[in-house]
């Protein structure tokens, strides 16, 4: 089964405390599963006690903000990663910075991984709100781009030959790129950072 990618939106202090305490990110993703707010504790056994101690007056901020909407691009991300970054594959999971231009004038962007990730949780990984304002920025620059041009650049760059077939395939997968776009956006908009969950 292939690698699935989900975004979450999170406060600089949520993300603050899954930093501090990665095992809280169990109640932030199950929060949209979890009626009553105390059911939470049921998640007290991945917790050593002062942590959970620690971690009960943080719980309803965790649980508000695990509600909020997330944008899953599934098995898809690997389109949108080859897209942006001209890397595509479980292998390229980490593509370096959050932009750049190479040699041949291409602009970079990654917007689908990170190289932050939480304590111990490798697959947790996470953009600052910092970082997101200079990727939201980026990826507005790449949707003013000519798609053709762009795939033709990529496809050189990648070493794979493009053709009609590729710009058809692409355009597939643009409406899941807007909604990236629109993500980043509306999570620079409120100062949120952005949590990588990658399964």
């Amino acid at each position: 089964m292939s690698t699935e990618i989900v975004l979450s939106q999170v406060s600089s202090k949520v993300l603050e405390k899954l930093k501090e305490n990665p095992y809280a990110y169990d109640v932030f993703i199950e929060a949209i599963t979890i009626s009553d707010p105390n059911n939470w504790q049921e998640f007290k056994s991945v917790f050593y006690h002062q942590e959970f101690d620690k971690l009960k007056t943080d719980v309803p901020r965790l649980l508000a903000e695990g509600k909020n909407r997330r944008l899953y691009l599934g098995e898809n991300w690997q389109t949108i990663q080859f897209y942006l970054t001209a890397t595509c594959g479980e292998e390229d999971l980490i593509f370096p910075n959050s932009y750049s231009k190479d040699e041949n004038d291409l602009l970079r962007v990654n917007a689908v991984t990170s190289e932050n990730y939480l304590k111990y949780e490798r697959y947790i990984r996470y953009f600052t709100a910092d970082e997101v304002k200079e990727v939201a920025e980026e990826l507005s620059r790449v949707a003013q781009e000519d798609d053709r041009e762009r795939l033709r650049k990529i496809c050189q760059k990648a070493r794979v030959n493009f053709g009609e077939r590729e710009y058809e395939n692409w355009l597939e997968y643009t409406e899941l790129f807007n909604e990236l776009i629109d993500y980043y956006k509306n999570a620079d908009g409120k100062g949120n950072a952005i949590l990588i969950s990658i399964g």
